[in-house]
This record gives C-alpha cells, sequence and structure tokens, in this order.
C-alpha cells in the first residue's frame, strides 16, 4: 500500500471517530459509532490516547487533504494528550473519548426526595446530563447538574493521589454546587445531601456514601461526609477559587487525606470510619470515586490518579 492510501485510509478513519458538532456549551464529541467496544478501560487511556495522537499526527502530515480534515486531525491530537499523563506515576482517569471505566449514575429527574418517581439509574441519561466536549481546545466531561447524580469509577481506590481541573459552565438549575466524592460506599443511590442521614428508602436517592471534595462558590475544597462516615479534621482554611480552570490534589495515604486547591491545603482528615446503622462502625480505607451533579454545570479534565504504596 502506497503512503499516500494509507494516509487517506487514516484520514477516512479519523472522520468516522472524531466527528464534531457544535453546541451552545462548546463543541461535543461524537461518542456514538465509535461505541463503547474497543475503548481503553480506566486508568489505561494512554493506549487510547496514543493512538487518537497518531491519527491527528497523520491528519497533519496530510494537511493539502483539506481543513476539516486537519481540524480532525488537531482533535486527535487533544484526545491523545488526553490519554496521558502530565505527573509522574499516574494514569489517565479520562481518555478524552468516552466514558469507559466510569457508570453514569442519576437519582430521580426532579431531585426531590419526596417526590414519587424513581431514579433514573445507570447508563439511563435522556436529558445528557453526563457528556464530553470540547473546551479550550482540550476534551473534558460536562456535567449539567440538571439531574442529581454521579458520574461513578467502576474501580476502588485506597491509597492514592488524586489530580483534576474544573471550571463552571453557565448553566445553573437549582443551586451552583458539585463535589469530587472519594472512599465512596455501599448501595447506589444512599444519600441525597451532606450529613449523617441515609435516604428512606435507601437506593432512591443521588449518591453513594462518600467523603466529599466540596466544589460550590467559596467553599471549595471543604471535606465533608455524605452518609455517615466519621472523620477527624485537622486543617480547614478556604480560600476563594479562581474563574477560570483550578488544580484540584486530593491525596489519601495511610488514613489521613489532604485536600488541595490551587496548590493549597484547605483541608486534612483522618481517622474514616464507616457507620452504619444495625452495623459496627468499621475503618474505611477504601472506596470508589464520584464526580457529582448537582444543579449546577461544570466541567472536569486532567483527571489523574497516582496509585500509592
Amino acid at each position: 500500500m502506497s503512503r499516500g492510501t494509507a494516509v487517506t485510509g487514516q484520514l477516512f478513519l479519523l472522520a468516522l471517530i472524531i466527528g464534531c458538532t457544535s453546541t451552545d456549551n462548546g463543541t461535543q464529541v461524537d461518542t456514538g459509532g465509535a461505541g463503547q467496544a474497543g475503548m481503553s478501560p480506566i486508568c489505561a487511556g494512554s493506549e487510547q490516547g496514543g493512538a487518537a495522537g497518531t491519527r491527528g499526527e497523520a491528519a497533519t502530515e496530510a494537511g493539502a487533504a483539506g481543513a476539516a480534515i486537519s481540524d480532525s486531525g488537531a482533535a486527535g491530537a487533544d484526545a491523545g494528550a488526553a490519554g496521558t499523563s502530565a505527573h509522574a506515576g499516574s494514569c489517565s482517569l479520562f481518555n478524552g473519548v468516552d466514558f469507559s471505566g466510569w457508570d453514569r449514575y442519576l437519582g430521580k429527574p426532579s431531585h426531590d426526595p419526596k417526590a414519587d418517581e424513581l431514579p433514573l439509574g445507570i447508563d439511563n441519561d435522556p436529558r445528557g446530563v453526563y457528556s464530553i466536549v470540547m473546551v479550550d481546545g482540550e476534551p473534558a466531561i460536562r456535567i449539567s447538574g440538571e439531574i442529581w447524580g454521579s458520574l461513578i469509577s467502576q474501580r476502588e481506590f485506597c491509597d492514592f493521589k488524586l489530580h483534576a481541573q474544573f471550571k463552571w459552565g453557565s448553566a445553573v438549575f437549582s443551586i451552583k454546587d458539585s463535589g469530587i466524592m472519594f472512599l465512596s460506599s455501599g448501595p447506589l443511590g444512599a444519600v441525597n445531601a451532606g450529613g449523617n442521614e441515609l435516604a428512606n428508602p435507601i437506593g432512591s436517592a443521588a449518591f453513594m456514601v462518600s467523603a466529599e471534595y466540596q466544589i460550590s462558590p467559596n467553599d471549595v475544597g471543604s471535606l465533608y461526609n455524605l452518609g455517615p462516615i466519621a472523620f477527624a479534621q485537622s486543617v480547614h482554611d478556604v480560600r476563594p477559587e479562581s474563574k477560570s480552570w483550578n488544580e484540584v490534589e486530593i491525596s489519601l495515604q495511610d488514613d489521613q487525606a489532604s485536600l488541595l486547591l490551587n496548590g493549597h491545603e484547605v483541608s486534612r482528615g483522618s481517622g474514616f470510619v464507616l457507620d452504619l446503622p444495625d452495623q459496627p462502625p468499621s475503618a474505611l480505607r477504601c472506596g470508589k470515586l464520584q464526580l457529582q451533579s448537582e444543579g449546577a454545570e461544570i466541567f472536569f479534565r486532567h483527571l489523574e490518579i497516582e496509585e500509592l504504596p
């Protein structure tokens, strides 16, 4: 096969995989067609990203093929970058293409705990609460906040260092609130708010029991509990967030959690204990991650995690 034929074939494949459509909230990445099959699982995004980057380079080399193809090549290179890590020892939790490694959970459409309706559940998202879009030239996860719920990692993590960036969007449906939850445990839909209270019945709410890195105006990086989790807090020093992208770091090691915003330690906690009704208290050392949908549009990117020994 000639080099020109190979490049043409690569461009055709690229056009099928990375098709973009304009939206009011940026450029939405088409995750249909490419589908869920064959995509990299959580923390293995570099392979998928590298392939996308290769396609982007092929499109760049064939610039004579036209501006539209060049644009698609740039998108491929961006997706490739999303699959690699900027922090030594870390791996990517977001491949820039789809929701591999995550479950999309949504609670009741009205998010009213007293409403006579059922949670939408896993991967049932009729209003497009979760999507992948291009923001500032890079792929990002968009969470509209219209319905309460969370993206839930399919894996549990114990000792780790998590890096992420977030930025608020313009849409507000109820309250401007979100969060990154860790040590998430137990059934889906167990809690609907911060504090010790569980939903009645369990399974009717929006979130798993968890510890939360709070994301709310003038309260970013505070450490809260969603459900009956106890811990000791030794640092709480809130600073204003940036109006653009904000750097998040959550470090958990040897039962000590440190929560940073833009390099500043906001919260520190330790001694995490799960105290469910009718069960003896138990040390909480591992759990899933959740990216929260709670009332307002928010974007996440550069999600990376380093699993600590």
